[in-house]
Order: C-alpha cells, then sequence, then structure tokens
C-alpha cells in the first residue's frame, strides 16, 4: 500500500511554499483529467478507479491549499511527530481567554498573531528548522481553532 501524497497527486514539488495560482492549475488539469465523467463510456472498474482518483485530487487540493493542513503533512511526511504541548505559549492563551472573557475583541490581535506564525512556517520549512515548525504549527492550530470560534 503506498501512501497518500497529496504533492505527487498534483504533480507539484513538495515544497511548504507553494505558488497558490500553480497550485490551483495542476488542481484543475488533474481534475479534468480524473473526473467521473470522463469515463462514461467506461466499464464498471475503470469509473470506480476515476472516483477515486478524482477523491484523492480533491483530497490533495484541500490539504495543500491550507498552509496549516500542508504543514501537518510535511512534518508527518519527514517522521516528525506533532507537538502536543507548548508550556511557552500556555501565559499568552491565558491571556487572551482572560480578554475574551471581558468581551474584547481579539480579531485584531489574532490576526495579526496568525499571520506572523504563517511566516514563521514559511521560514521554518526553508530553512528546515523542523523544531520552530512544529511549534509554529500547534500555536497557530490554537489561534485558528479561536479565530473560528469568534465567527460562530
Amino acid at each position: 500500500m503506498t501512501t497518500f501524497d497529496p504533492f505527487e497527486v498534483l504533480n507539484l514539488e513538495k515544497t511548504y511554499s507553494l505558488d497558490l495560482n500553480k497550485l490551483e492549475k495542476h488542481y484543475f488539469a488533474e481534475q479534468k483529467k480524473s473526473h467521473p465523467d470522463q469515463c462514461a463510456q467506461a466499464d464498471e472498474q475503470q469509473k470506480a478507479e476515476a472516483v477515486k482518483k478524482s477523491t484523492a485530487v480533491n483530497q490533495a487540493y484541500l490539504i495543500l491549499k491550507d498552509p496549516l493542513r500542508r504543514a501537518e503533512y510535511l512534518l508527518k511526511a519527514a517522521g516528525i511527530e506533532m507537538l502536543s504541548s507548548d508550556p511557552s505559549f500556555l501565559g499568552k492563551v491565558m491571556t487572551w481567554n482572560e480578554r475574551l472573557e471581558t468581551g474584547e475583541d481579539l480579531k485584531p490581535t489574532l490576526y495579526d498573531e496568525e499571520t506572523m506564525l504563517l511566516k514563521d512556517l514559511t521560514t521554518a520549512f526553508m530553512v528546515k528548522d523542523y523544531e520552530k515548525a512544529r511549534i509554529a504549527i500547534y500555536r497557530l492550530t490554537y489561534v485558528q481553532k479561536l479565530l473560528k470560534q469568534r465567527d460562530e
């Protein structure tokens, strides 16, 4: 059984810094080739393969267009475990939660933090600093969760 590689599925270089326009072009090209409608006259096995390929193309695109999911994939592919805690980040989290409880709008602060962490991820992958990437992924996951909660 081969492992799923979204970069391979979309014929892209395995790198964190992706050109999103290029990603989209590769996605549409692969989707066009693999779309089940292309196999309307095919036998059931060929149709099933087309559905499987189309699903893989969609899954690959969803992973690669999301900077957090792309980073998580690259770390896992490198055999590196995700961070399960970050004690140095706890103070900031507690402060944010206290401010949120008072009704303060933290969206601008959280968006700034998200932007900084995405830059940290880009730099970390560029220089192969996987520990810095692990930390940024952990923190970004938390920041995005808070932002999502604010939008609900």
